[in-house]
């Protein structure tokens, strides 16, 4: 296995591929589809609805996957803290059972946000789905004085309309 160089190697004049990358740093391109485990490369140019919507699906489960973490190891946390304040010194145990309350409030948030991003899907989707919408321009062809006149006499628009 060939070692990387590292961008800054030729910089500090440092001997090319001695210097080690974490395998997390590096950034890829690439998407992999959990449904069916094939890696799905971004295009720049030429994308479809369908590879789009795939993507977008793909990102979607991503999203709900990192909240589904989230949660639960909020909510890991808050059952462990709230253990340990029926436990400890009852000096202690307030601020536990404030630990608790902030794990329990991430947990929260993090439902929370899991609600958001699908009100915001379903909201995109209906944008989407719905056509041009209609568009009712009123047209009143009056003269100034005449506008005027019934507007101080208090008058209805459909007297202007009968004129």
């Amino acid at each position: 296995m060939s070692a990387i160089p590292h961008p800054l190697e030729s910089i500090f004049n440092i001997e090319p591929g001695t210097t080690h990358t974490a395998a997390a740093a590096l950034v890829t391109n690439e998407i992999v589809d959990p449904a069916t485990g094939e890696v799905i490369i971004r295009k720049t140019e030429g994308i479809t609805e369908v590879e789009l919507d795939k993507e977008e699906r793909i990102e979607d489960l991503k999203i709900d996957g990192q909240i589904d973490v989230i949660h639960s190891a909020a909510m890991t946390a808050f059952e462990a803290q709230s253990r340990l304040s029926q436990e400890v010194d009852p000096k202690f145990a307030a601020r536990n059972a404030e630990v608790a309350a902030q794990y329990l409030k991430i947990a929260l948030d993090a439902v929370g946000t899991r609600v958001d991003t699908k009100y915001k899907r379903a909201k995109i989707k209906l944008t989407k789905n719905e056509g041009p919408r209609s568009v009712q321009n009123n047209l009143i062809v009056a003269d100034r004085n005449e506008l005027l006149k019934n507007l101080f006499d208090k008058t209805s628009v459909s007297d202007l309309e009968s004129s």
